[in-house]
């Protein structure tokens, strides 16, 4: 049954701009765009009646954020996250799409394996959704076949959760040389992070401190990694976009060779624009995740070039493992964290701490996730294109308790936060799937790409 909706006196942050309007959505798509103190006199006048009238005055409407990098675990690691928990808690979030890691158990290396975890999500996922197809030392026949649907290559550089490392720099160049889609790096030099921790282990045994997490997975093994792949970008004129950026030398390195091959972007994840290595001393193994957390410096470098527009894009980096698992040593403990359910919020908090201005997380979360990565008709508020559309009240915050987590693992190191907003409404493909903080029904959901 086709929905009309109308959705008035919202505060509209869309493409640098930032106005009070009127919107109606019909049949999945954005079908008006009113705008001035007139939009709901003219809504009314032009469209008639609605089935769901919603007033929006007081709120923010964005459109749907695009997180360019979650881990759902599945297929494979459903202990620690499922396809429909972990989209659940992103709806809540005001994540409407996500495109989603090839670490799974088997992981996604392969297209047969890819189209398979695509046949998985059609009746499991709460948001729209792209998976990335995995490289490995072995599977470079595989990968280098023409791929449907594929959101790009993901390439372990530096070992993370799973087996997925990719450092055999034959197949490196053959990747970077004849791969014709974007390639997505995760950049750590696994040699110097091998170093770092022998070091450390003679030293401690195998009882490391956790905040050690930051000179063994170093600066310097980001750097290095993240110049090699620049460096492999530029040989070959490859679409690279970096994962998770977390020094401010990485940052000035990538920012100089843009200049050369525009093609060469990145990312800012959650964990590095929230937290720092002093949280170790509260969160310990809770935030252990790779690249590790660093400096205050290095956060506030990272939030500088988010709102120069000098990282492209915001993503969750959400990774979660079960309570169990992240409580042993630091050794024992698996690398990653749970925090998309809370995306919008943290990001409202950073804009009204003046961290990050709200044009700058709209354009970084929706608008450039969309452009670099092909995705038609989402990413924006414009006439035609899908409803996906998040509300934000600024007025009203949200103590995190953890009955409130969607997470398969249920828990997150954001419990008892205080945020300064809330979501107050998020429709995916013109359904208005949560409201409040409780989802109501599950969405149509759709490949993204």
């Amino acid at each position: 049954m086709v929905r009309h909706i109308l959705i008035r006196n919202a505060r509209i942050v869309n493409e640098g701009s930032v106005y009070t309007g009127c919107v109606v959505l019909k049949d999945r798509r954005i079908a008006r765009i009113f705008r001035g103190h007139k939009a709901e006199e003219e809504a009314a006048a032009c469209c008639g009646s609605f089935d769901i009238d919603i007033d929006a005055t007081g709120k923010i409407m964005i459109p749907g954020i695009i997180d360019d990098q979650v881990h759902f675990r599945e297929p494979g690691l459903t202990r620690k996250g499922t396809m429909i928990q972990e989209s659940r808690a992103a709806l809540l979030g005001g994540v409407t799409s996500v495109m989603d890691m090839p670490n799974n158990l088997p992981p996604i290396i392969t297209a047969a394996s890819l189209e398979e975890k695509y046949i998985l999500a059609r009746d499991k996922m709460y948001v729209n959704y792209a998976f990335y197809l995995g490289a490995t030392n072995t599977n470079t026949h595989e990968v280098l076949k023409p791929v449907k649907q594929s959101c790009g290559l993901k390439i372990f550089m530096g070992s993370s959760t799973g087996n997925m490392l990719t450092d055999d720099p034959g197949v490196l160049n053959t990747l970077f040389g004849k791969y014709k889609g974007l390639i997505a790096t995760h950049c750590e030099d696994e040699s110097l992070i091998r170093d770092n921790l022998d070091k450390a282990k003679t030293c401690y045994g195998d009882q490391i401190p956790v905040m050690l997490h930051t000179s063994i997975r170093s600066r310097e093994a980001c750097i290095a990694s993240t110049r090699k792949a620049v460096d492999l970008a530029l040989k070959y004129r490859s679409r690279l976009h970096i994962l998770h950026i977390s020094t401010k030398e990485e940052i000035e390195l990538i920012g100089k060779a843009s200049l050369v091959n525009p093609g060469i972007t990145c990312e800012a994840s959650l964990p590095h624009i929230w937290f720092t290595q002093q949280d170790y001393a509260r969160f310990g193994t809770q935030i252990k995740c790779n690249p590790s957390v660093k400096t205050a410096e290095d956060r506030e470098a990272i939030l500088e070039a988010i709102e120069k527009r000098n990282i492209q894009t915001i993503g969750s980096d959400h990774a979660p493992h079960t309570w169990e698992e992240k409580q042993q040593n630091y050794l024992a403990a698996p690398s990653g964290i749970p925090l998309i359910q809370h995306t919008c919020q943290m990001l409202m908090d950073l804009v009204r701490q003046e961290s990050l201005s709200i044009t700058s997380v709209v354009d970084a979360c929706c608008h450039q996730p969309a452009r670099l990565f092909g995705i038609k008709d989402r990413g924006f508020i414009r006439e035609g294109y899908y409803a996906d559309l998040v509300l934000i009240d600024p007025a009203k915050g949200q103590l995190v308790t953890k009955s409130q987590l969607e997470y398969a693992c249920k828990w997150s190191p954001v419990e008892g936060h205080q945020f300064s907003s809330s979501v107050s409404h998020v429709f995916i493909n013109g359904t208005l799937a949560a409201e409040n903080g409780q989802i109501i029904l599950k969405p149509p959901t759709l490949p993204i790409l």
